[in-house]
């Protein structure tokens, strides 16, 4: 070989050369910056994983998110069945105190606080069945301590939202169509349904539904980026944003799937969201992977 050769193996980011014994040599391979390192560690730009993060998903996906939920939900029902009795037990009680809509709004508020904790271990599961673990209602609870401070802000901004939903529909409604509802001492043990006019009832859940939707988006992938990425609250409803606008249909979808399993288990008087909860909470580490960017 002449002195002086230049050997150059192409790579997608040149290496600089090295100089042996006269011939100039470029290694093979990308060059790690550190900006390289900041865009891998850092949260907020959610790296894809082969097979994951697909810059258009097909219609009918989330059919197969759910499909791989419930498969999780059969290879460890004990975890799935005790995260779905705690939700039913507290709906029970809940509903046990009527269903004014003063009740129906604590019960969304206070699902809203806790939910996002329990989904969480749901969650933690079956990215322990993905890592070929064997998971335990155990192991889920206790994985959720990797990064708990941003699950409990994350919880407290869902309540704030939540408590948005009370006081502007009260407000609202209040200037518009007088009460939202009859008094609470009158549907404490009985139903306030044949007492509102459905005009009451339309502009309270329209409400209820923009907030719904915008919770939505702040939250549909936002626990497992928490888990899977060590994000912080704001960086995971930021990350959960931009997948939701990176996806809007199958966002859409997967919102419907959920809206309608829910309705199905609330439906049976809540024993089929003893199923239907923890089989969701594991759709939703799939949903995840999928919708990331």
């Amino acid at each position: 070989m002449k002195p002086d050769t230049a050997v150059v193996i192409k790579s997608p980011r040149q290496a600089p050369a090295v100089h042996a014994g006269g011939t100039r040599l470029r290694v093979a391979g990308p060059v790690h910056t550190p900006e390289d390192a900041m865009k891998t560690l850092h949260p907020g730009t959610l790296p894809s994983h082969p097979g994951h993060g697909a810059t258009h998903i097909r219609f009918g996906e989330p059919f197969r998110w759910l499909s791989h939920g419930f498969g999780d939900f059969l290879r460890t029902p004990s975890v799935g069945l005790v995260y779905g009795l705690m939700v039913t037990v507290m709906g029970w009680l809940v509903l046990a105190l009527g269903n004014h809509p003063y009740f129906i709004a604590a019960a969304v508020s206070g699902f809203l606080l806790v939910g996002p904790i329990l989904g969480a271990g749901l969650i933690e599961a079956s990215r322990a069945m993905e890592a070929g673990d064997t998971p335990t209602v155990d192991t889920s609870l206790r994985g959720l301590g990797r990064n708990r401070s941003a699950l409990e802000r994350f919880a407290m901004a869902s309540l704030a939202l939540a408590a948005a939903w009370l006081v502007v529909s009260t407000v609202v409604l209040n200037a518009t169509l007088g009460p939202i509802a009859p008094n609470v001492e009158r549907t404490l043990w009985d139903s306030a349904l044949p007492m509102m006019s459905s005009s009451q009832w339309l502009a309270w859940a329209g409400i209820g539904g923009v907030l719904a939707v915008v919770g939505y988006a702040l939250s549909v992938i936002a626990v497992p980026l928490m888990l899977d990425r060590h994000a912080s609250a704001g960086d995971a409803m930021r990350g959960s944003l931009r997948a939701v606008a990176r996806h809007p249909l199958a966002s859409a979808e997967w919102a419907l799937l959920i809206a309608l399993l829910t309705a199905i288990g609330i439906a049976t008087a809540l024993v089929g969201l003893i199923v239907l909860y923890p089989v969701l909470g594991h759709a939703s580490w799939h949903a995840y992977r999928a919708l990331r960017e």
